[in-house]
Parts: C-alpha cells; sequence; structure tokens
C-alpha cells in the first residue's frame, strides 16, 4: 500500500522523519486524505504525531511523521527465538489495551485500528509501546452494514473484515486475542492449528488461555466487548502494584483501582441503601473507597446525604466537570465523609447523552483503591453494560417478596447477568429483607441463583429519624454492626482476605478518621 522512508531535515540539522509514500490507486487520494484527517485528530504519546502531509501532481501523497527508533515487536520475538515470558506479554497487553480503549472510545467518531500485528507495533527508547501504520484504519460509523474495504492481515485479522461486515471494536479485540496466541504458541497461528493455547502451552494461567479464548470466538457477541473489559481480567494474572493503605495503628494491602457494579433487578428494591452501607462497612474497616451514582440514574444520592448541608462549599458534580467545554478531569474539592468519598449527580438530574467513555474518565478521576457504582436498575444502558464488562464484582439486589423475580424485565435482567457470569464475571445476588421460613424453599426455587445473603430488617422509624437529621443510619453503631453481620458473607468474597477484621464485632468508628493518611 505504501513505501516508508527515513528522512533527513534540511533545515533542522540533525532531524530525523518517517515520511510515508501512499501510492495513487483507485480512490487513493481520498483513502489519502482520510488517513491524514484522521492522524492529525490523535493526540497521543504512543501513537504516531502527524508533521505534515501534501501530494504530488500525479496524485501520490506524503505523510510527514515522528520517527520512532526501535525495533519492532515482531523483531524482538524473532531475536528471542519466539520465546517470550507471559509476563511480559501481559505487559504489552496492557498498553495495547489502553492505546485501543483511546482509539475505541474517541469523539465524535471511534476509530477501529483493523491491522493489530507484531509488525506494527514498536518500542520507543523507554521501552513503551507505539502503534504505527494506521492505512487500514476506519471510523466506526452507527447504522453501517459493512465496511468499504475488506483489508486486515491473514492470521490476525478478524473473520468479519474478510466477510463483508462492519467491523467494530471487537474486530480489534480479536486481533489482539491472535496476536496473543502468536506469541504465547512460539509463533503459531490459531487459525492453522485449531488448537486451544492451553493445549500447546500448558503452563500459562488459565485465566490467560481463557481471556485469548474468548477474543477469538468467531462471534463478536461471544468475545469481551471493550478494551478495558480485556485489561481487567488479565489484571488477576499480574497484578498492578498494590497500594498501602495506612492508619495510626495497622497497615493492609488492597488491590488497586478495584470495580464493584451494584444495583437492583427492579425500583425500589434498595440498590443505594446496599451500596451506602458498604461504602459505611468499608470506611469503618480503614479502607479507603468511593460511591458513584451512575449519570443516568434518578438523582438519590445527594438529598439521602443532605447534600445542602454537608457537601464542601466548593463542590461541583464530577459528571458535569467531565462533559463540561473544558473537559476537565479535576474537580476542585472532593466531598468526603471519613475514608468514603461520595460522587452523587446533580439533584436536578443530569440532563446531557453520557457515553461509555465518560464512565472510564470518572473512573481515572476518582482516586481511591475500591469504587462502588450504584447503577440503580439501568442495566441495560450502554455506558453500565460497560462498566460491567470491566467490573471485578456485580452486585444484584433483589426483593424476597413473591413474583417480582419473575416479571419480563426480570428475567432479560436475569438473562443479561448469566452472561456476564459466562463471561468469567462475578455476580452476586443479595436479598432485601427476610424471607419467612416457611416460604424461603418456594423462593429460592424461582431466582437462576440463591442470593449470597440478605440485608436485615431495620425499624423503619429509626432510618427515617436519620434521613430527617441528614445522617447515615449505617452510621449507627448498632446499625453498622447489623448491617455487617448480615453482609459479612458477601464481603468475605468481594474483599481480600487480609482486609477482613478478625473479629466479627464493628468497632464504632473513631474520631481520628477525618485525619487519616492518604494511602501511598
Amino acid at each position: 500500500m505504501s513505501h516508508v522512508y527515513l528522512a533527513e531535515d534540511l533545515k533542522l540539522k540533525g532531524k530525523k522523519w518517517a515520511v510515508k509514500e501512499i501510492l495513487p490507486v483507485e480512490e487513493g487520494t481520498m483513502s489519502f486524505m482520510e488517513e491524514a484527517e484522521m492522524l492529525a485528530k490523535l493526540h497521543h504519546p504512543q501513537l504516531p504525531q502527524l508533521v505534515d502531509y501534501f501530494t504530488t501532481d500525479e496524485g501520490t501523497g506524503f505523510l510527514v511523521m515522528d520517527y520512532i527508533q526501535g525495533p519492532t515487536l515482531q523483531d524482538l520475538f524473532d531475536n528471542t527465538g519466539r520465546d517470550f515470558p507471559f509476563t511480559k506479554i501481559i505487559e504489552i497487553a496492557f498498553q495495547l489495551c489502553d492505546l485501543l480503549h483511546y482509539l475505541h472510545t474517541f469523539l465524535p467518531c471511534p476509530i477501529i485500528y483493523r491491522d493489530l500485528k507484531p509488525s506494527n507495533i514498536m518500542f520507543n527508547e523507554q521501552s513503551q509501546v507505539r502503534l504505527i501504520d494506521f492505512g487500514v484504519a476506519r471510523q466506526f460509523k452507527y447504522g453501517k452494514q459493512g465496511d468499504t474495504m475488506q483489508m486486515g492481515t491473514i492470521g490476525f485479522a478478524a473473520p468479519e473484515q474478510f466477510m463483508g461486515l462492519q467491523t467494530d471494536a471487537r474486530s480489534d479485540l480479536y486481533s489482539l486475542g491472535a496476536m496473543l496466541y502468536y506469541l504465547l504458541s512460539g509463533g503459531q497461528f490459531a487459525y492453522l492449528t485449531q488448537q486451544p493455547l492451553e493445549q500447546i502451552n500448558p503452563k500459562l494461567p488459565e485465566a490467560l488461555t481463557s481471556t485469548v479464548r474468548l477474543l477469538l470466538q468467531e462471534n463478536p457477541q461471544h468475545r469481551c466487548q471493550s478494551a478495558m473489559e480485556v485489561k481487567m481480567r488479565l489484571r488477576s494474572i499480574n497484578p498492578e502494584p498494590m497500594n498501602v493503605i495506612i492508619n495510626h495503628n495497622q497497615a493492609s494491602q488492597l488491590p488497586n483501582d478495584r470495580l464493584i457494579v451494584i444495583g437492583g433487578l427492579f425500583a425500589g428494591v434498595g440498590s443505594t441503601f446496599t451500596a451506602i452501607s458498604l461504602a459505611r462497612i468499608l470506611n469503618a474497616m480503614h479502607i479507603p473507597n468511593a460511591l458513584v451514582e451512575q449519570p443516568t440514574n434518578e438523582p438519590d444520592l445527594y438529598m439521602l446525604l443532605y447534600g445542602d448541608m454537608k457537601a464542601p462549599k466548593e463542590y461541583k458534580f464530577a459528571a458535569h466537570l467531565i462533559t463540561a467545554q473544558e473537559r476537565s478531569l479535576t474537580p476542585s474539592v472532593s466531598w468526603d465523609n471519613g475514608l468514603t468519598t461520595w460522587v452523587p449527580i446533580h439533584p436536578d438530574g443530569y440532563h446531557s447523552a453520557w457515553q461509555p467513555a465518560d464512565s472510564f474518565k470518572l473512573l481515572h478521576m476518582i482516586k481511591k483503591p475500591i469504587i462502588f457504582w450504584d447503577v440503580s436498575t439501568h442495566w441495560d444502558h450502554p455506558s453500565v453494560e460497560e462498566l460491567c464488562h470491566s467490573a471485578d464484582e456485580i452486585i444484584v439486589v433483589i426483593d424476597a417478596s413473591p413474583g417480582k423475580c419473575n416479571r419480563p424485565s426480570s428475567r432479560a435482567h436475569f438473562d443479561r447477568f448469566n452472561s456476564y457470569k459466562q463471561r468469567g464475571k462475578r455476580v452476586h445476588y443479595v436479598a432485601n429483607g427476610c424471607i419467612p421460613g416457611m416460604f424461603e424453599k418456594e423462593w429460592m426455587e424461582s431466582v437462576p441463583t440463591p442470593p449470597i445473603c440478605a440485608l436485615p430488617e431495620l425499624p423503619r422509624a429509626g432510618i427515617m429519624r436519620a434521613v430527617w437529621k441528614g445522617e447515615c443510619v449505617q452510621d449507627h453503631p448498632e446499625v453498622l454492626e447489623q448491617i455487617n453481620n448480615a453482609l459479612s458473607p458477601l464481603l468475605k468474597e468481594i474483599l481480600p482476605r487480609s482486609s477482613m477484621p478478625s473479629g466479627k464485632k464493628m468497632k464504632e468508628k473513631p474520631s481520628f478518621f477525618s485525619r487519616i493518611m492518604k494511602h501511598s
């Protein structure tokens, strides 16, 4: 498709550029302009930076780009006898997931790379991954049935690239899986061997081989659905450095950036109450956390927390900051209550379109090791589906009353949760309220998976008194202990053992919580 030359700048002595000559072909000028305009919009330190572009009278186009000095991944792979440590391959995959996420969430139109392979990946002098050659990349257009041209590299390209179907982000994820298979199998191609990766390399972790198997599904619906989902799955194999939580008396370790999505099977079931309860239990356990209210929800959290009285004076709503004209990613003041950070939506609601990319921007803005994300009943919203694909845990609150779990909407949600479980996601059901003994068996049989635990029945009068005083009823020591005991089976599932308290009784919140040191 093109020739690439190393050129020396005649004005800036010693400066070198990569000059890509795109040969004139049918409709070649349009393809050249599309690639030039696409590269001009990209601003990422690990993507090629376009300096200039021009055409000749004969119709040949030239792109002038940064010269990246370093080997390709294919060069390194060949020079090591095609034997890379799988930990090194996962580190490369982490960087590629970040790059693909940037491209796939690019606005106004996602960019599909379509040619991910070892020879298109370079390493700079700092060992950073750099993607090169956007010659077959395209902007994703919603509603389009197929690509204009079927292009890609055999062995790495997704099936839909050669079938006249439209490619999307999942096509790049297939290529990522094919490349991981190639690197982890000593240079073999999945489409030729037709063998599971675990048979070729039995020493690989099961979580790694299952992720590759998921990425290589022929049907895009059965693959991982986002680059962040892939990264979250791989993180369980090669976790990022642990954060150390320090207080006056102890030090414990927690995983970095743990995302827990929580919602209700139907409206009014108590997902927000459950989310607040979990946040305050972690606060009492000296574990920093945050509770985010999904911007597409009906506003609830701000009022429950008496925001007019309790929110900091300079507080700005994070959802509005992210989608504002200036695209600010740092709120001026966070709303902290002990070790919990509240991230509510504005009491008037959020009226702009909330995109999946906005959720990830908000996630990166919150510097807490554990983040609860309350989605209410909006399980079918695209941004919530994207979060669930990337979540470490999914918690579903259900009602113990008969009939509600058999509604058509409830059954549709159960099907969605089962699809997440089939992808390896951990889904936990929590009942709101106890089930009478004589009906417990019948009710258990009416739900696909028995609840792991049940919220205790608290006196409504006590809850209402706390609400009118602008207090968290969960911060009352006797209530906190009761909720903690009831939710302990769930806590054992979603928290590392090292962070669980040795005794069953919860201590009343000490006054020095507000002065606790930030985790390192």
